[in-house]
């Protein structure tokens, strides 16, 4: 039988702060329990009493992302038309990068995330259901590349160092501008641009 883990609370919030700053520094990989319990100023035994592993202390850091964008998948499959839809999770995506700043260098740069997102079936649903919501059924190949290429930029573009200073609003219409221009040759209308 599985050892029960502490409920929410702020012991729990602690060690999920500290393994994200932790996680942005030197991705999951290079993160231990030690450095997260060494930062937050507890034994790494205490950690264990909040989470049985680092790996859910990563999917636990990840999921008010994943939850969000889940959210904005349910609306954009509410809507008629794929091209309604596409601009949905378009501008959804860019809400949410910018809103989890801290979260999009690790989206961008960490493989250990990108295998725990696809390892994760709840996850994994979310993050093909955006592929399959952007591409569309009928994209060419230009299409598919254009896609990847705002999906990379996307993510890259908050964690970038040279726009630390760029505040949130700043960032969230000169993306949403970029985007409109990156997806033009796809037909996809970014609202907001």
């Amino acid at each position: 039988m599985a050892r029960p883990v502490a409920p929410r609370g702020l012991a729990r919030t602690r060690v999920l702060d500290a393994a994200l700053a932790l996680f942005a520094e030197h991705g999951v990989h290079g993160t231990s329990l030690q450095m997260i319990a060494d930062r937050v100023g507890v034994t790494k035994a205490a950690v264990y009493y909040q989470f049985r592993s680092k790996e859910d202390i990563a999917l636990e850091v990840l999921r008010p992302s994943i939850d969000d964008m889940a959210r904005v998948i349910r609306i954009a499959e509410a809507l008629p038309d794929a091209e309604r839809r596409r601009a949905v999770v378009v501008s959804g995506l860019i809400e949410m990068v910018v809103r989890y700043r801290r979260l999009a260098v690790l989206f961008y740069g960490d493989p250990a995330i990108d295998q725990l997102v696809h390892g994760e079936p709840e996850f994994k649903a979310v993050a093909d259901r955006v592929r399959e919501l952007l591409e569309g059924p009928d994209r060419d190949l230009a299409d598919k590349v254009a896609f990847s290429v705002f999906i990379s930029g996307v993510c890259k573009a908050p964690a970038d160092p040279d726009l630390a200073d760029v505040d949130d609003d700043e960032l969230h219409r000169t993306l949403l501008d970029v985007a409109a221009r990156v997806l033009a040759p796809t037909g996809v209308e970014v609202a907001g641009s």
